[in-house]
């Protein structure tokens, strides 16, 4: 199996996937859900290697959106049997997976991987269908020592309001966004005291909204998932002349944005952008 950059970042991920649950289970999770399924296949497949189960996850053609990974079962089962030559975990390992958030047939999980000194934020996407895994799609971003910092890249809020609604959350995100695309004032959308998580807004010292309006760069938006007051945005970042896959999760409060964390990874050169979404 040929071992690229990008996916040894997945496999490194990956590995340190242990059978804890995500911190965002709510009581909404005591049923059998898309996001228990995700979860489980964490569990099992990933972090206890048990490639016999993967047709009970996967389903034959499941379809990758990263290029370093055959398509279909065959692409999962070479992983896990490569992983199955590494050490195992170690025993009370903390679980990288921070966030898990769920809207229909989709799931996201928001990962903190620490492996060989290196950290990276993971952002994976999964589309379910009758309980089955059949599309995924990540972002994988190396992340800097943030060694006694009070904010880092995923640290902050993780459980999930549910009794706010997912659907008036999605709606302040969607028209942030129109606002920043139609060139408009978005700060509107932001909460004075919002939280940002993100290292390059941060640094830019214009904001969000500023940053993401900047004339050098534009923002496609591919898909947007909700779940409570957690908003999860997919979308195509250009800036500097280069194609990035960009995630984004926005957590609302009182009709505003109040926290937001992300993940970015360059789209390979030679690779189609619409071919990572």
């Amino acid at each position: 199996m040929r071992i690229t950059p990008i996916l040894a970042l997945g496999i490194c991920c990956i590995l340190m996937c242990k059978a804890q649950s995500a911190k965002s289970h709510t009581y909404m999770d005591t049923i059998t859900t898309n996001k228990q399924k995700v979860l489980s296949f964490y569990k099992q497949i990933v972090g206890q290697r048990k490639a016999e189960l993967i047709p009970e996850f996967i389903i034959e053609n499941y379809k990758q959106h990263n290029p370093t990974v055959k398509q279909g079962r065959e692409g999962i089962t070479e992983m896990i049997n490569y992983l199955k030559t590494l050490p195992p975990p170690p025993e009370g390992a903390k679980s990288p997976i921070v966030r898990a958030i769920q809207d229909g047939d989709f799931v996201v999980t928001h990962l903190d991987v620490q492996f060989m000194g290196k950290r990276m934020a993971v952002i994976d996407l999964f589309k379910l269908k009758d309980g089955m895994l059949i599309e995924h799609w990540d972002a994988i971003q190396p992340l800097p020592d943030e060694s006694g910092k009070t904010v880092t890249a995923t640290n902050g809020t993780t459980g999930i309001d549910h009794h706010a609604s997912a659907e008036s959350s999605k709606l302040i995100v969607e028209q942030f966004y129109k606002a920043v695309v139609d060139k408009q004032p978005a700060d509107p959308f932001i909460d004075k005291a919002y939280l940002e998580h993100d290292a390059s807004v941060i640094t830019s010292g214009k904001g969000l909204a500023g940053y993401l309006a900047n004339s050098e760069m534009s923002v496609k938006v591919h898909r947007i998932i909700a779940e409570g007051d957690f908003v999860v945005v997919q979308s195509q970042l250009n800036k500097q002349y280069k194609a990035f896959m960009f995630y984004e999760i926005f957590r609302v409060a009182n009709n505003k944005i109040a926290e937001h964390w992300s993940a970015e990874q360059a789209i390979p050169d030679g690779v189609k952008p619409e071919d990572m979404f």
